[in-house]
């Protein structure tokens, strides 16, 4: 017998009383309850196991309910009993109930339990175990383990051995249930019988558990070198994408000195043929200095011979000097000197976003299982038709003069008026632009804003994740703020519906992940905690919205890579995936009930319907986004707005494109 397998994972001793969670690991109960009591919370909506992290429902009850429901593991308590009859110096069950600590003697097969020379006595002595057989427990240590396993027993019936099965309720009895609560059933045997009755169905169990395990060591085999692939590759990935920078580095170097070459050639050119004006002009100056001088005093202090004879000297000086007076007549100005860059490269630099693209070359698993489905593709994977040109777009930069970090918009309304709100998560602000894309006003705010929706035609909502707070606020000329809500958590996402007035939210860092459902006036009427496969629906819901209806809420889940669409009552509607989806964030519905979805991780923008069908990829990588982060479609569902996360470099902009 191996004695790990009687070991409790959580004392790493020999089991007590052990009891199951879902995943079939077995833990002492005591253990269980103890590890629940410390880790356990009302909140939570399944426990993970220590040993494989498979997750049991706790159906939210406490911790004590919980561990003493859980079901017992009578073989395996079977086995660990004779496990320690075998290897320890047991002491008399009996006496142990007394406190005391006497060495047993005996074993009885029906009772399961140690007896010293006393006990055995008393034992011996009563009508209700005269009768039970007994076993030296020197003979027991060296007996075999399967003849000293004892059966289940009866839950109901204390010491009733369960050695018979119900046909008809499919479930083990003991004799006296057979002759009560299963005194009508037909179909009653014995549990010899009915095992050998079910000898294929263990076999066959026993055999695909088998072919399971083989199949969980190979895949984790494979798994584990998959992890030294992954410390090879993706260093070999950053070195090839740094060897990029270089070349790129490299170009740009031998561009700028080919640049500077020229530049300094010119500039020598420029500044000799400068110095050789300057040397002339010096010369012509001192020489034309010296004639003034010359005729002023001749004039003054010579006589009319000496007048006449330096008058012909000095015109025929000037005579042979006119052409270069006449150079410099008029003043020379050098010509402006600028730099214009290379048109190529201006175009390359405003639609440069990555270096390049991660590429996965994996094999499409999905084909294989799909391919009953036209083209191996099911209508979320559909591609849309290559564009070999971008979108056309308007941008505009939200970046005001007191702005002192760069802009990271995280939610954008459209009012009625066609204004524009930003919730600016970068400066802490909200900013209100004109249907032109004129700034009209900023409101600075103590800590961060994430989303923003809109209540009444001018009143919006806030939401403020760090100070667990929801900001009402009136539109006018300006942004003014009417009232304050406290919310239980830090929530991101929000929504309202004007039909019932009534706000969800998401709160992604929540203990769980959750939805919240609440009234106008902020009373939680309802936390939703979807779940599917015991676990939670979400990981990390980021943004949300309420249908046309008001009865469905639209969710992205950006670790869970997918738009999940559910009713207020927690019923799932569709999933919706896409192989060219990845970290889904901002949400925007459109009047005909199609959901605008912005793919973060895939620099994307997916049209879907509302069944959560694929229609269209509006925008991807060609178009010039990089890591969008929300949307926005405008009131007169003429076109929509598109921000950019910090990453991209370009956050201060805002991209505009019509729908």
């Amino acid at each position: 017998m191996d004695s790990n397998f009687v070991t409790c994972k959580l004392c790493a001793k020999n089991l007590t009383s052990p009891c199951h969670l879902d995943c079939l690991h077995d833990f002492c109960r005591d253990c269980i309850q103890k590890e629940l009591t410390q880790t356990f919370s009302s909140k939570l909506s399944a426990y993970s196991c220590p040993v494989c992290k498979q997750l049991t429902a706790t159906k939210n009850k406490s911790s004590e309910k919980w561990a003493e429901q859980l079901p017992p593991s009578d073989f395996v308590g079977a086995l660990a009993e004779v496990h320690r009859l075998k290897n320890e110096d047991v002491l008399c069950t009996p006496c142990k109930r007394k406190r005391k600590s006497t060495t047993g003697s005996k074993w009885c097969r029906s009772c399961h339990e140690a007896l010293c020379k006393s006990c055995v006595e008393v034992h011996d002595s009563l009508k209700t175990t005269m009768k039970h057989e007994m076993m030296d427990l020197n003979e027991a240590k060296t007996s075999e383990t399967k003849s000293l396993v004892y059966g289940p027993n009866c839950t109901i019936h204390d010491h009733q051995g369960l050695t018979l099965f119900c046909e008809d309720h499919d479930e083990l009895i003991c004799p006296l249930c057979a002759g009560a609560k299963h005194k009508e059933c037909q179909q009653i045997r014995t549990v010899n019988e009915e095992v050998k009755a079910k000898s294929y169905e263990f076999q066959e169990a026993s055999s695909k558990s088998s072919s399971q395990l083989q199949i969980a060591k190979k895949a984790l085999v494979s798994t584990r070198s998959s992890i030294s692939e992954v410390d090879s590759t993706f260093p070999n990935l950053r070195d090839k994408i740094r060897s990029v920078r270089n070349r790129v580095d490299e170009i740009l170097s031998k561009c700028e000195k080919k640049s500077t070459e020229e530049l300094g050639r010119l500039e020598n050119e420029y500044r000799g043929k400068l110095e050789q004006d300057i040397q002339k002009l010096e010369s012509l100056n001192a020489e034309s200095s010296h004639t003034n001088q010359l005729l002023d005093h001749v004039k003054r202090f010579g006589t009319d011979g000496h007048i006449l004879q330096c008058m012909q000297q000095v015109q025929e000086r000037s005579k042979s000097n006119s052409e270069a007076f006449e150079e410099y007549r008029e003043l020379k100005k050098l010509p402006k000197v600028s730099f214009a860059i290379n048109r190529q490269l201006d175009e390359v630099l405003r639609s440069l976003s990555t270096l390049g693209d991660i590429v996965i070359d994996a094999e499409d698993l999905e084909s294989k299982k799909s391919s009953s489905t036209k083209n191996g593709l099911d209508d979320n994977n559909r591609k849309s038709p290559e564009r070999s040109y971008p979108k056309e777009h308007r941008e505009f930069s939200v970046r005001t003069r007191s702005d002192e970090n760069a802009c990271v918009i995280t939610g954008i309304l459209s009012l009625p008026t066609l204004d524009w709100v930003f919730c600016d998560k970068g400066n802490s602000k909200l900013k209100l632009f004109d249907r032109q894309f004129q700034m009209k006003s900023e409101h600075i705010m103590q800590q961060s804003p994430f989303d923003v929706t809109l209540m009444e035609d001018q009143i919006i909502a806030v939401t403020i994740p760090e100070n667990m707070k929801i900001l009402i606020y009136k539109i006018m000329a300006g942004i003014n703020l009417q009232e304050e809500i406290k919310t239980k958590d830090r929530c991101f996402g929000i929504s309202y519906t004007s039909s019932e007035n009534k706000f969800v939210v998401t709160c992604p860092y929540g203990s769980p992940a959750s939805l919240r459902l609440l009234s106008r006036n902020g009373e939680e009427l309802m936390n939703l905690i979807p779940e599917e496969n015991h676990g939670s629906l979400f990981l990390r819901p980021m943004y949300v919205r309420f249908d046309a209806s008001g009865n469905s809420l639209l969710v992205s889940d950006s670790q869970r890579n997918r738009v999940t669409a559910i009713t207020r009552s927690v019923y799932r509607r569709f999933h919706y995936t896409h192989s060219n989806m990845k970290g889904p964030r901002g949400l925007a519905l459109a009047a005909n009930g199609d959901l605008f979805v912005v793919g973060w991780g895939s620099d994307s923008v997916h049209r879907v319907d509302d069944a959560g069908r694929f229609r269209e990829e509006v925008l991807c990588r060609h178009d010039g986004i990089c890591s969008p982060q929300a949307v926005c479609v405008s009131f007169d569902q003429s076109q929509f707005a598109l921000s950019l996360d910090d990453v991209s470099c370009k956050s201060d902009f805002i991209l505009i494109f019509s729908v």
